[in-house]
């Protein structure tokens, strides 16, 4: 076997070197799915079913499967898989294609033409879902007990931002993330996050910088003197972890222990929600603090005050 593809890799190498070198380009075929998918039934979807929870990753939870007439090849069946992400909070929309038989899987194919090699995906691949946000509530619990500043922008929507120094998309969009906040009467809040695979430092720079907003009463204007004045990202760190440094002599041990056991408390319930990653945006819809209720959209990996249209 290893002979025979020795001999076609060396074929090929030849027909390559003696030929017009072709170079293809990575590129997306966007399918509508239309109107003539059928949900998938009885044993037919039982199979599938099993044999996608055997490849997808774990904790991904199938919704929804519906047979696609297929437009690649007529021996290939194709069908529409709606998959939900808990640690990425999004629905995927997936193809899948399998043998008229059922004997072999393809979870990605592509489409190989005019020197493009085209994923082929639905044309909305991602949906952001209703999601309960109850742990926000158990964040603000934890705030206003402890009197930890969120509050960056006073305003009537709320929007929480899991956040920490190291967050360098929010260190990008800083300016105009406050003027648009401002200007959509957005109350955007901080959730300070610090996780094991943060350095000490960002748990440093997080308790100087909540002590500070303490003593000033202004979570903004303790944030917006490192963020507006520094050069680039790599400056903002820099001061920011030197001031914390020399200034963490100035907090009161029981104090630094007190917003060190608050941020541990607090990051606690935001990897209980599936929320590991800085930035992530929590767009609260409806809320009922009395009734312990709140449910949004929680965009991972990106600064956002309103849902992205992708």
């Amino acid at each position: 076997m290893k002979r025979l593809l020795s001999a076609a890799l060396a074929g090929a190498l030849l027909l390559a070197s003696c030929g017009g070198k072709v170079e293809y380009e990575p590129s997306q075929l966007r399918q509508e799915v239309g109107t003539s998918v059928k949900p998938l039934e009885g044993k037919e979807r039982e199979k599938l079913e099993a044999v996608l929870r055997a490849v997808f990753p774990p904790g991904w939870r199938i919704l929804d499967l519906f047979a696609v007439p297929s437009a690649e090849k007529p021996y290939l069946k194709k069908y529409l898989v709606k998959v939900y992400s808990p640690y990425e909070h999004v629905v995927w929309n997936r193809f899948v294609w399998t043998t008229a038989e059922g004997d072999l899987l393809f979870t990605k194919t592509y489409r190989v033409a005019n020197e493009t090699v085209a994923l082929i995906l639905p044309k909305k691949e991602k949906e952001y879902p209703l999601e309960s946000l109850r742990w926000i509530l158990d964040v603000e619990r934890i705030a206003v007990g402890g009197n930890l500043p969120l509050t960056l922008t006073p305003g009537q929507r709320p929007v929480y931002l899991v956040w920490n120094p190291y967050c360098k998309p929010c260190f990008d969009r800083w300016k105009e993330l406050i003027e648009e906040a401002l200007r959509k009467k957005v109350s955007l809040k901080l959730v300070p996050y610090h996780g094991v695979y943060y350095p000490l430092d960002n748990l440093y720079a997080l308790v100087y910088l909540l002590w500070k907003a303490q003593s000033t009463g202004n979570l903004y204007s303790v944030l917006n003197e490192y963020y507006s004045s520094a050069e680039d990202f790599e400056d903002f760190l820099t001061r920011l972890k030197e001031d914390a440094f020399r200034g963490l002599s100035e907090v009161p041990k029981e104090e630094f222990n007190r917003i060190g056991f608050l941020l541990k408390e607090v990051s606690k319930v935001v990897e209980g929600a599936k929320v590991l990653v800085v930035p992530t945006s929590v767009l609260v819809q409806n809320v009922e603090p009395k009734l312990g209720l709140a449910e949004g959209f929680v965009v991972v990996g990106r600064v956002v005050l309103e849902l992205p249209e992708d």
